[in-house]
């Protein structure tokens, strides 16, 4: 099974912050969490929120929040038209 992680810290920009360092965590760093099991997120915990702290309510909300160096990913997510958006998600829910 393919995980789809680096499991590094990255800067993920002001919004998601906490201003909790922890280690070599800044507080603005997050560690890559496995997309594996996005797909079975309602079914398992119940909700269909994410992020470290449930503030997204969709994967592409999620994407949304990521800001620092995360950015130009998030970018490159919401530039192609939605059909190509759509296709993403319904690969991120396959995993």
């Amino acid at each position: 099974m393919w995980h789809y992680t680096d499991l590094l810290l990255h800067d993920m920009g002001e919004d998601l912050a906490d201003h909790r360092p922890e280690a070599r965590a800044t507080g603005t760093d997050w560690r890559t969490p496995p997309l594996c099991g996005n797909g079975l997120t309602q079914q398992v915990n119940n909700h269909g929120y994410f992020l470290h702290d449930g503030r997204a309510r969709s994967l592409l909300e999620a994407n949304l929040w990521h800001g620092g160096e995360a950015q130009p990913m998030r970018d490159c997510v919401i530039s192609p038209p939605k059909s190509d958006r759509d296709a993403l998600i319904r690969f991120l829910r396959s995993l």
